[in-house]
Order: structure tokens, then sequence, then C-alpha cells
């Protein structure tokens, strides 16, 4: 578990807390302070610590887990997802949501396929 001491909360501003200490997390993981691997805090630790609600540190770790910054392993705990992990989680949700978006409109997998291929072939290169 890794000390997150550099996590400050001002409450004097229009910032609403969890969403300081999410960006000031996500800030540390790609300033590289916050290394994959790092274990981070219980929520019950972290609340404690930044004297905030469990609520609060639970919402902040839902939306970094959501944001494929972190990973949660249950009785192991909340651990800073590998850039590369959350490259591959990010493109794998893309592509079940095209998949879904595709059924729904009755689009068959061929022209699906078809749509990204074009899609890749206008990026820049």
């Amino acid at each position: 578990m890794t000390d997150l001491d550099f996590i400050t909360i001002e409450h004097s501003s229009a910032v609403a807390p969890y969403q300081q200490v999410r960006e000031q997390i996500l800030t540390a993981i790609s300033d590289g302070k916050l290394a994959p691997g790092t274990k981070l805090p219980s929520v019950r630790a972290l609340a404690g610590a930044l004297n905030l609600a469990v609520n609060t540190v639970a919402k902040v770790y839902k939306e970094l887990e959501l944001q494929g910054a972190v990973v949660t392993r249950g009785r192991h705990g909340t651990v800073v997802q590998a850039a590369e992990d959350r490259a591959e989680q990010e493109v794998s949700d893309a592509a079940a949501d095209l998949a879904r978006i595709a059924q729904t409109w009755s689009v068959d997998e061929e022209t699906a396929v078809k749509y990204l291929r074009a899609a890749f072939s206008s990026l820049p290169r």
C-alpha cells in the first residue's frame, strides 16, 4: 500500500472533494508517482486520512476503475493498472460497444468490421 499524503483537499474550492481526489490520483499516475501495480489504501483508510465520507472515496475509486486507471481485486485491494492494460481494456470496451450498437441496428458483423476498417484508414498517419 502507498501513502497518498500528496492528496490535499481545498475545502474552499468550488471543485467537489471527490473530483479533487480523483484528479490528484490521475495526475500522480500520469506523472509516475503512482506506478502500475501500486496498491492504493482501502476506501476506509483513505477516507479517514482525508476526513472524507467513505462513500466519497468509494465514488472516486469507482470512477477511477471505470476510467481504467485502477483495478479492484476483491480482498487484494485496488491497484494502479498498467497503461498497456488500460489501453487493451479501453479498446476491448469500445469493440463491445460497437458490437452492441451494430446488433441494435441490425448491422451484420461483416459490415461493422468494414466500418471499423474505414475508420482506421481515415486516421492521420
